[in-house]
């Protein structure tokens, strides 16, 4: 049992490493894109519209294509592959690619031809010249729900076969799409990105091809199957989660354009910054646990889901505060030296800094929800979790509202976080009702003090530097070797603490890239 534990924990650690590298690594390519798009535009009227731009096509793959789908499939492809009901996996696959192909086509027809008065709706604050750039750009971008649809269900299969990597380098792909679309095609101005967008997400859904054929896995043409039926069935309160998370973005960026221009951008560009410490250290633990959880859910080893479910937990925890700590006071700088030249100057670092600090008081919270809600999707609860981010998110819009007539555009931020931090609170309250034990609450809440005290040693030492070696002024190479030795230092200190503070987790890490190596040699 005990070594069954243990495989389980290393194969989602291995897992969630080689996600969060390349995760990293399309996020390191997300910012050459944005810094480039960034130098061009800075947080002009021109640049409000290319994030505003994003908004349809971007609502229509995450309700119909995105997480939801991903989550509902995922389960039940483990509940076939475990019965080996090669058949009903084909026509389960066959059928959901076949009814999303239909559904992201209409939606997308519809959405173009629709651009101009959803447009003006969603954005009013803006003013005609830059409703009509976003209207052309939203058009263009209406092609990529329909290749990365498909995409979204190439990785829930993958994932499903324990192939990790072929879904992480999709993201690549299309980021580079989008800086092939800002270094050559800029010269059409926003409209040469969207089309740099659409080269990316073609190449986001070619690249899974040979994967999906190496499983064996075959084209059927049907559309509705009993196991469609279910995967809808799980899929419906998770789409109204969904829903609701892309209605509190609408409403963020409605308001955003309705406090003047730059505002749009500040808020994108911070919440892209903020997807990086999240996105490395939260959603791969959560991506690779979630097989995982469904294998254990499945096999009814409840024990076993209770110890993966609150190891997951323990461990993203134990990250985000630290890195949430450090970059709430190295906000400035992280914001100066990534996108601070040509038209974004000081003052767009200032304001994007100041936005950004508000998001990642949150950090901590949507890195607990990556993984909470996943353990509710791995027993195939997909409504309570629903329940819950519709009623933070109700109450974060509210608050984002009320704030940001109070102070702007951070304010907008801030009331995100509130939000987060209320589900994360609730979510793990209702699963520790279920099934976690009194003796592992107390062992969950040990590796958590931890946490809290090398987050302020962190914060400690990073104020320190910031203030007596950081130098003010425009993004300069010097700059940049600041931010990285910086990084570095407090990276050995953040090890340091850990074994000062004899915590078991640094030799986790330590065992699982120990077993890389001795792969490699």
């Amino acid at each position: 049992m005990v070594n069954s534990e243990h495989r389980h924990v290393d194969d989602v650690s291995r897992a969630a490493l080689l996600i969060a590298s390349l995760f990293l690594l399309s996020k390191l390519l997300g910012f050459i894109r944005q810094a480039t798009i960034n130098s061009a535009f800075g947080v002009s009227a021109e640049a409000d519209a290319w994030f505003a731009a994003f908004r349809i096509p971007d609502t229509i793959f995450t309700l119909f294509a995105g997480g939801a789908l991903v989550s509902a499939l995922l389960p039940i492809y483990t509940e076939l592959k475990l019965s080996d009901k090669r058949m009903d996996i084909d026509r389960l696959m066959s059928g959901c690619f076949n009814m999303l192909g239909i559904v992201l086509l209409a939606l997308g027809i519809l959405g173009y031809l629709f651009a101009e008065p959803l447009t003006y709706v969603l954005v009013p604050g803006f003013d005609a010249q830059i409703q009509v750039l976003t209207v052309d750009a939203t058009r263009v971008l209406m092609i990529c729900p329909i290749m990365l649809g498909f995409s979204a269900l190439a990785k829930a299969v993958l994932h499903a076969e324990r192939r990790f990597l072929i879904p992480a380098i999709g993201p690549c792909l299309y980021n580079i799409g989008i800086i092939f679309g800002a270094v050559v095609l800029s010269g059409f101005g926003i409209v040469g990105l969207a089309w740099g967008a659409v080269i990316g997400a073609v190449a986001h859904a070619v690249i899974t091809l040979p994967s999906l054929r190496s499983i064996g896995l075959r084209y059927r043409p049907t559309v509705f199957t009993e196991y469609v039926g279910k995967a809808l069935q799980l899929m419906a309160p998770r789409l109204i989660g969904y829903g609701a998370i892309q209605i509190s973005f609408i409403v963020l960026n409605l308001l955003a354009s309705l406090l003047g221009e730059s505002s749009v951008s500040a808020l994108n560009n911070a919440w892209l910054l903020l997807l990086l410490p999240l996105g490395v250290l939260a959603m791969p633990i959560g991506e690779a646990n979630l097989p995982a959880l469904a294998d254990l859910y499945n096999a009814g080893k409840f024990d076993a889901l209770q110890d993966q479910f609150r190891w997951a937990c323990k461990n993203v925890l134990f990250m985000s505060l630290p890195i949430t700590a450090v970059l709430i006071v190295l906000s400035l700088p992280v914001v100066t030296v990534l996108f601070e030249r040509g038209a974004f100057d000081a003052t767009a670092s200032l304001s994007t800094a100041t936005v950004l600090l508000c998001f990642l008081i949150g950090l901590p919270g949507h890195a607990a929800v990556e993984v909470l809600i996943r353990t509710f999707f791995a027993m195939q609860n997909t409504k309570t979790p629903v329940i819950v981010g519709v009623v933070c998110i109700g109450l974060h819009i509210g608050l984002s509202w009320v704030l940001s007539i109070w102070i702007g555009a951070p304010g907008l931020a801030l009331g995100v976080s509130i939000g987060v931090l209320f589900e994360a609170i609730i979510l793990w309250v209702l699963l520790s009702r279920l099934f976690v034990k009194e003796k592992a609450t107390i062992e969950f809440f040990r590796p958590l003090q931890r946490a809290i005290i090398a987050s302020i040693c962190l914060g400690i030492t990073a104020m320190t530097l910031l203030r007596i070696s950081w130098v003010e002024g425009p993004s300069s190479w010097g700059s940049a070797i600041w931010l990285v030795g910086v990084a570095l230092l407090l990276t050995i200190v953040f090890a340091v603490i850990l074994v000062l503070l004899r915590a078991p987790e640094i030799y986790t890490v330590i065992r699982i890239f120990r077993s890389r190596i001795e792969r490699l040699a």
